[in-house]
């Protein structure tokens, strides 16, 4: 019986959940076009430093939407040269896309941290920012001043762990975003999923495979005692959860217990756990099991392959 290397499936698994090419061209053109326009109509008494994208296409972990009436969310930091006050800054930015309403937006709401507008197909979260002593500060509404933000850093660590592990790291991170988005009844935010898993990662290995890396992740996960020592990857100080984290964060664990126990017995031959674990979206598995021990030949059981 011809079957597929495991990690074949893997990457199969992952090209699904991944948004595709041409969406994914279709969003920074889009992207591109609202950064020109705020280049070259910029507000009046401001001068934009430069624009960054941040967030999970920043990082290049997102996913690929079920729901296709859900539109593509992307975060845009616009980083300004001496602006006045947050809550000026926040006015007149709104003020500005308010004045584009009916020519590139639908729809256009203050939020916390970011002015909200559905902009051609897309909605997109503008965090107006600046530098200063080369420390990132947004202007947060909900404050009423300038905060610090470790956004873009947290984009340059993501960009170092993939390095590190190549392309592994990214599809670990997608496949720790879709149990927590589609799978898991137990969710909890995608900042401290993203810190939970840049701590949790096993040290890279040269034959290390993904199968494996995401089992070892599911098992350091399951060693924190409290969600309080999930720290950020770049200020080891901050934590800012509170019991709503907390409570949520050990549901999560309780959920990750079974699916740990499955991804042990999915590494030990038994892969129809692998869709146990994932669900339908996973490929189909072959239900014979095969123990993973020095009497099995690769190329007569490959469904025991991870190489």
């Amino acid at each position: 019986m011809e079957v597929n290397r495991i990690t074949d499936d893997f990457d199969t698994f992952v090209k699904k959940i991944t948004i595709n090419e041409k969406e994914k061209n279709d969003i920074i053109d889009k992207h591109n076009n609202l950064s020109n326009m705020l280049r070259e109509d910029t507000p009046e008494g401001y001068e934009i430093d430069r624009i960054n994208l941040s967030g999970s296409y920043a990082k290049h972990t997102v996913l690929n939407e079920k729901d296709k009436d859900k539109l593509p969310d992307v975060d845009m930091i616009v980083i300004l040269k001496n602006p006045p006050t947050s809550n000026k800054t926040n006015k007149d930015f709104f003020d500005y896309f308010i004045s584009k309403k009916g020519k590139v937006t639908k729809n256009i709401r203050q939020q916390s941290n970011s002015i909200g507008l559905i902009y051609s197909g897309i909605s997109v979260d503008i965090v107006l920012a600046k530098e200063e002593n080369g420390k990132l500060f947004i202007a947060s509404d909900k404050e009423g001043c300038w905060i610090e933000s470790n956004a873009l850093v947290h984009v340059d660590y993501m960009k170092k762990q993939q390095k590190k592990y190549e392309i592994n790291y990214h599809s670990l991170m997608k496949l720790f975003k879709y149990l927590n988005k589609y799978i898991l009844d137990n969710k909890i935010k995608s900042y401290t999923l993203e810190m939970l898993i840049h701590q949790s990662v096993p040290e890279y290995k040269v034959d290390q495979t993904l199968p494996e890396m995401f089992k070892d992740t599911l098992g350091n996960i399951l060693s924190i005692e409290k969600i309080t020592d999930i720290r950020d990857c770049s200020d080891e100080s901050k934590c800012g959860y509170d019991k709503k984290d907390e409570d949520r964060f050990n549901y999560f664990q309780n959920e990750l217990e079974d699916l740990y126990t499955l991804a042990v017995s999915a590494c030990n031959g038994l892969r129809k756990d692998w869709e146990a674990i994932f669900g339908e979206d996973f490929p189909k598995q072959p239900s014979i099991k095969v123990e993973n021990n020095n009497n099995y030949k690769k190329n007569q059981t490959p469904w025991c392959s991870y190489e």
